[in-house]
């Protein structure tokens, strides 16, 4: 196969893919709006991440010192 027939045929394919795309989902829509969301107001939101208690803080700072110490193995075998 040459270059400009595969070239046709990856565009054919193209095409009916996105033919086919647009003809199955143009009767399926969502009922769903932006509208239906409720709103939380700010300072409320504020309020109540302030109250959120941190989970795993030694665990995280054991990652993140992992992390670190191993960066230069990591751009060693990377490079």
């Amino acid at each position: 196969m040459d270059f400009n027939a595969a070239e046709e045929e990856e565009f054919g394919f193209s095409r009916n893919y996105f033919l086919a795309k647009e003809m199955g989902s143009s009767g399926k829509k969502s009922a769903l709006k932006l509208s239906d969301i409720n709103v939380v107001d700010e300072q409320e939101l504020r309020e109540a991440s302030a109250n959120i208690e941190p989970k795993h803080q030694n665990d995280i700072a054991d990652l993140i010192n992992s992390y670190k110490s191993l960066y230069p193995k990591w751009f060693f075998d990377l490079r």
